[in-house]
């Protein structure tokens, strides 16, 4: 048999060959957390093992055919839903992930549970099995469940984490709601205005310079456009893409990506959203953990990771070592977040504290902050459709008269002639 005995945190697939009673040597596969459950597993079923090893997986077993998959949040929230509340009546683990199988109309979300039943039943926990599936369960989550087993709270945890992702779906929708249709009208007068330059123009301008006239002004500006574009489409579209590869391999790295994530909340007009909404999550998630029991330090941890943007998750994880020295929340958000939160907001969390209501008064930001938002995407929707419509209004003036003056001075030409 292999020498030794390995343990390992994560589940593998282990080959074996043992020795039957009855039918002699026997060949097989188990998954299991180690060495030593296999061996637990073995003497279970009667078998004598005469070598353990750890099977190498195929090169076909690491290609991952779900690339093009996804899991729309939808799912994972009715996931956790209905998890949350057959753990909560009583129902075990494995049963309930198992019942959830039937449930689920998701594809991809159907192999995943699969295979963290396969996990779970081997020994492992399920925030490990999850972290196996970064693609469907983001590290927020995986966070979140780790400190709901850890403090022996998972069904709460679960029905929180819900409540939390329907909450930050619907926010979402609505901002994506709201900007819909500016998007849209903004992106057919581009489409509309460079397919005009691009292809309508150029034929009138042979007609145009066949007369003789002089061109008027808005004429002979997008036939310029035109002409640049033709001139240096090849740089510019190298140009393009080289600032593109440039731009997402700088915000792949730790401070590119810092530094992306600050400009974002301090942007004009959108700066604001951008920073509500980190916040939001950050109060959402720690009242979540605080509420359910988990250690205050590991909950900062978690809420800080939890913000959807780096630059606040860099400055608010820095509060941590402050509240471990024994500092309060207020005071460390005041040195390190005083450049995200407003000072109403300090103020707010300092009085929670002071009161041991430090749930109720985040949960109070948090709603502060979200209507705040939804407020000002309406506000910025209001804005910006009059200001679209006069664009619209002015390219179309631009694009008849840059037709039309020449084809009226060819009118006159052909007349006074």
């Amino acid at each position: 048999m292999a020498s030794g005995i390995k343990t390992s945190d994560t589940v593998e697939v282990f080959s074996y060959i043992a020795r039957d009673k009855d039918s002699g040597v026997v060949r097989g596969e188990i998954k299991a957390l180690g060495e030593t459950t296999v061996l637990n597993q073995l003497n279970k079923m009667g078998l004598d093992p005469i070598s353990i090893s750890v099977k190498k997986p195929s090169i076909f077993e690491n290609i991952n055919l779900n690339l093009l998959e996804s899991v729309h949040p939808d799912a994972i929230y009715n996931f956790s839903r209905q998890l949350s509340v057959m753990l909560k009546a009583g129902v075990p683990l494995m049963d309930a992930l198992e019942s959830m199988l039937s449930k689920t109309i998701s594809p991809l979300l159907n192999k995943t549970i699969e295979k963290i039943i396969e996990d779970v039943s081997a020994g492992a926990t399920l925030s490990s099995s999850l972290a196996k599936h970064p693609k469907v369960f983001n590290t927020m989550y995986i966070n979140i469940i780790r400190a709901g087993e850890t403090a022996g709270v998972l069904d709460l945890v679960l029905f929180k984490l819900a409540d939390f992702i329907n909450h930050d779906l619907q926010l979402r929708n609505g901002i994506k709601q709201a900007i819909r249709y500016p998007a849209i009208v903004v992106g057919i007068t581009i489409s509309v205005g460079f397919y005009a330059v691009a292809f309508i123009l150029p034929r009138f301008s042979v007609l145009f310079t066949q007369t003789g006239i002089t061109l008027p002004l808005p004429t002979r500006i997008l036939l310029g456009i035109d002409q640049f574009l033709q001139d240096y489409s090849t740089f510019l579209i190298l140009g393009s893409i080289t600032f593109a590869v440039i731009f997402l391999r700088t915000i792949k790295t730790k401070k590119g990506s810092v530094a992306w994530h600050r400009f974002l909340i301090h942007v004009p007009v959108f700066g604001n959203i951008f920073r509500n909404m980190a916040i939001s999550r950050f109060c959402h998630v720690l009242e979540t953990l605080n509420r359910t029991g988990v250690p205050i330090l590991e909950s900062l941890t978690i809420a800080s990771k939890s913000t959807g943007n780096n630059y606040v998750k860099d400055r608010l994880s820095n509060t941590r070592s402050d509240v471990g020295m024994g500092h309060k929340i207020a005071s460390a958000l005041e040195k390190y977040g005083d450049e995200i939160f407003e000072p109403q907001m300090i103020k707010m969390i300092q009085v929670g504290e002071d009161a041991a209501s430090l749930d109720d008064m985040l949960t109070e930001i948090a709603v502060m902050v979200d209507n705040e938002t939804q407020t000002k995407v309406r506000t910025l929707t209001a804005t910006l459709e009059p200001i679209i419509t006069v664009i619209m209004g002015v390219m179309i003036l631009v694009l008849a008269l840059s037709i039309f003056l020449p084809i009226w001075d060819m009118y006159e030409s052909l007349a006074n002639n």
